[in-house]
């Protein structure tokens, strides 16, 4: 990026011709001044008044040699172009590896002197190349490359802290800060970053912006689950989660981006959910579902429930009374067969004058029912697949008689 001057010595008004790698700069006419333009790319950033050859914007391919020649003679310039820079980059994270280049293109075996931060002191390596490993604050600043005393040229790093936060206990319904910082501040400009929640993809978080105006700031819009300062920002990125829920428990990343492409994210953990206060049963039952409340979905609930009840027990009943149904047509049918083989003979005896108790007799004949009412004595003569039930009220006596004859008296 530097300018450098090559003299030449030549006698004024001579002609001239400057060459690098032996391919033509320019060709001076010493009496004219008339310049002819050789294919060198060093041309097109190279100016002569043939005695002088400037090349500005040096860049590492225009290392080598230069050549001037006049009457004959022949005058060199070996121009080595040294650049200084570190990797992966200027910004380096805490603890992080990382390498300072003082590349001198066309000589790669020079020694250099390395001075490092804060004051200067003198580096024990000196090779181009000096590796750092782990670095901390104290590598944060400039560090000079000096060759042959006569050329320095530095390069400043930056050392950025790992952010810092905690994890966080909340009781359900409060409102939480999420702590997200940097532990000191920093040369090196943050020109962006955010928070971000992979579960809670329905909540809108801001962001942070850098501009000339407002310089480091939060940005959004309708975030109605997060509260962030208006202020300007430094080094605390922290937000407030409202009204926490069992639901928002999650990781919650924090990322903040730094000039020169470097970014740091850090991670934290809202868990670890306290006990609230006991809410009262109108709290319970009057709170929200899908968007009706709590009572209702109960009521809902225990009426399907009732009218589910009642339609098993119908169904149940209904289908025992067709089974007793179609059981009385079988046995009926049974019976009828049955009572077409049966005869029966009956006489009654009776003696009105000499009553005394009333006989309540049942006499079952298949499915037919028939009540007879005697006064003191009765005689049956019965089939073997005919039975005669006698009861007595005044006795409590009850008998049962099938086939044959049957005789009673009292």
């Amino acid at each position: 990026g530097d300018e450098v001057s090559m003299n030449c010595g030549a006698p004024s008004n001579s002609d001239t011709e400057w060459k690098f790698d032996n391919v033509l700069i320019f060709n001076v006419k010493g009496k004219t001044g008339a310049k002819l333009k050789g294919p060198s790319h060093i041309v097109l950033k190279a100016s002569t008044n043939g005695e002088n050859l400037k090349v500005s914007r040096l860049e590492t391919r225009d290392s080598g040699n230069y050549i001037c020649s006049y009457s004959g003679s022949v005058k060199q310039h070996n121009v080595y172009v040294v650049s200084v820079f570190a990797k992966p980059g200027p910004v380096l994270v805490q603890s992080s590896d990382a390498e300072l280049h003082c590349d001198i293109t066309g000589n790669s075996n020079t020694q250099v002197q390395w001075l490092r931060p804060p004051n200067g002191q003198k580096h024990n390596e000196k090779s181009q190349v000096i590796k750092l490993k782990s670095v901390t604050s104290k590598d944060a600043g400039q560090w000079t490359c000096q060759v042959k005393d006569a050329l320095t040229l530095s390069v400043t790093l930056t050392v950025v802290a790992d952010l810092q936060t905690t994890a966080v206990n909340v009781s359900e319904g409060d409102d939480t800060k999420l702590p997200c910082s940097l532990p000191q501040s920093v040369s090196q400009r943050v020109v962006g970053g955010k928070w971000k929640a992979d579960h809670l993809s329905d909540v809108s978080f801001p962001t942070l912006n850098n501009t000339e105006n407002k310089g480091l700031h939060w940005n959004g819009k309708d975030l109605s689950k997060v509260n962030f300062t208006t202020e300007q920002l430094s080094t605390k990125f922290d937000v407030t989660l409202k009204n926490v829920q069992h639901r928002d428990a999650g990781k919650f990343v924090c990322t903040v981006e730094f000039e020169g492409k470097v970014s740091r994210s850090v991670e934290m953990t809202l868990t670890g959910f306290n006990k609230g206060k006991t809410p009262s049963v109108k709290e319970i039952m009057t709170k929200n579902v899908y968007g009706i409340e709590l009572w209702v979905w109960i009521a809902v609930g225990v009426s399907s429930v009732v009218l589910i009840g009642l339609i098993v027990v119908t169904v149940l009943v209904r289908q025992r009374n067709k089974r007793m149904k179609v059981r009385d047509r079988k046995e009926e049918s049974k019976q009828e067969r049955k009572c077409s083989q049966v005869s029966i003979r009956v006489q009654l005896f009776t003696d009105i004058k000499t009553y005394r108790k009333k006989l309540h007799v049942y006499f079952f004949m298949c499915s037919n029912l028939k009540e007879y009412y005697f006064m003191k004595n009765f005689n049956l003569i019965l089939t073997s697949k005919v039975c005669l039930c006698v009861l007595i009220y005044s006795k409590k006596v009850q008998f049962c008689h099938c086939g044959g004859s049957l005789r009673y008296k009292s």
